[in-house]
């Protein structure tokens, strides 16, 4: 069951500034606010909406805000109300409303304390469809390293976007597949025990977030066609491009309001030049408080079509690789033989054995991949080259 989502950078008013020194400023007065953070697409649902409330910027966290009444309506009178399924997440009915290119929504919101809030309805625009990603070869200067930073840079281009069709956002997930240094011939758990059949520790795959957005509109283009957007850069100082690599991308088609939205987000990312030049409260959302307009809400609740499209790419052989590997030294020889000495809570401990037939007990992260975080299971999309 797929989730539609998306969640927000920078709505909780937290900034990792590049800066040498720490620096925690007075803060006399500290407003809790709103924070909406939902959609509903022209993809099955159900359709998920968060709702929580500021932290102040000395004591980040997550702040939930439940028992809420949370509904979306769409122009024709048909209303869902959303469950709250964990604190502060309100979902659809996975048969409940579906988002229907052409039509208008909007989310209301009756808080307990007495409070409400809804959005302008939105029209649910035509999906534009993604035709091509793919990389090329670059490399970066980087000071802190003796040598070229070497990578491939990712590259999306769209095809012709519909008509009334001229705002985009794109983010994206990336997973990859990456092994282990060594294979395991022996295991002890209080006895040694040969380790049968392939080695199930070898292979693993780690998903994650692309935790940036991109942004573009066609209005300015002698055609409405997106080419050579850039996408994020992934470079061979780790394991990431050492086996195969997936990007899966999702196009989402905005309304000009928001693409507005994120556009100010985008812009108070890359202003980071002096303390407090643009706060995040300053981005006010769709959702508004229908009785004082001078509240504030951050966050979105969007209404969007989306296209998505995935790729694979192979280790490329012709780029150099720096990230750091295992290698074996006369202490992980010694650990085979000092195995009966060792403490259970770390059982199973995994043992390898070299081509000359020697035993060796290494870091156990040199042989098992979930301790860098993946896991063994392959992802039901995986598509392997052979």
């Amino acid at each position: 069951m797929r989730i539609k989502s998306i969640h927000f950078v920078m709505l909780i008013p937290i900034f990792l500034l590049a800066c040498v020194d720490e620096y925690w400023p007075n803060v006399d007065r500290y407003e809790q606010l709103m924070v909406v953070d939902g959609m509903i697409t022209d993809e099955p649902g159900p359709y998920e909406v968060k709702l929580s409330l500021t932290a102040p910027a000395n004591d980040p966290s997550y702040i939930p805000l439940s028992g809420c009444f949370v509904s979306i309506v769409d122009d024709l009178g048909n209303t869902e109300i959303l469950k709250e399924f964990e604190p502060g997440t309100y979902r659809t009915d996975s048969n409940g409303i579906r988002g229907i290119t052409g039509r208008q929504y909007k989310l209301i919101v009756h808080r307990d304390d007495e409070r409400s809030y809804e959005t302008a309805f939105e029209t649910l625009p035509l999906a534009t469809e993604i035709d091509s990603i793919y990389t090329e070869i670059e490399y970066k200067e980087d000071k802190d390293l003796h040598h070229e930073l070497a990578g491939l840079q990712f590259y999306l281009d769209s095809k012709r976007a519909k008509q009334d069709t001229n705002y985009f956002m794109w983010r994206g997930e990336a997973t990859y597949h990456y092994e282990s240094d060594y294979t395991i011939r022996w295991y002890y758990d209080g006895s040694l025990e040969w380790f049968h059949g392939p080695d199930s520790l070898y292979h693993c795959w780690k998903t994650y977030p692309l935790n940036i957005f991109f942004l573009q509109s066609t209005l300015a283009l002698n055609e409405p066609i997106i080419k050579r957007l850039p996408l994020h850069y992934v470079n061979t100082q780790t394991r990431l491009l050492s086996v195969r690599y997936s990007l899966l991308m999702r196009q989402f088609s905005l309304s000009q309001r928001a693409y507005a939205f994120w556009e100010t987000l985008a812009e108070m990312n890359t202003q980071q030049g002096s303390l407090y030049t643009n706060q995040p409260y300053q981005t006010k959302g769709n959702l508004v408080n229908t009785t004082d307009l001078s509240e504030v809400v951050l966050g979105y609740f969007l209404v969007t079509a989306v296209a998505e499209k995935r790729i694979f790419v192979d280790r490329p052989n012709n780029l150099p690789f720096y990230y750091p590997t295992c290698s074996l030294d006369e202490a992980d020889f010694e650990a085979y033989g000092a195995l009966h000495w060792a403490d259970p809570v770390f059982y199973p401990i995994y043992a390898i054995e070299t081509n000359g037939g020697r035993r060796a007990v290494p870091n156990q992260s040199c042989v098992d991949c979930r301790r860098h975080g993946g896991t063994i299971n392959k992802p039901d999309f995986w598509i392997d080259p052979w």
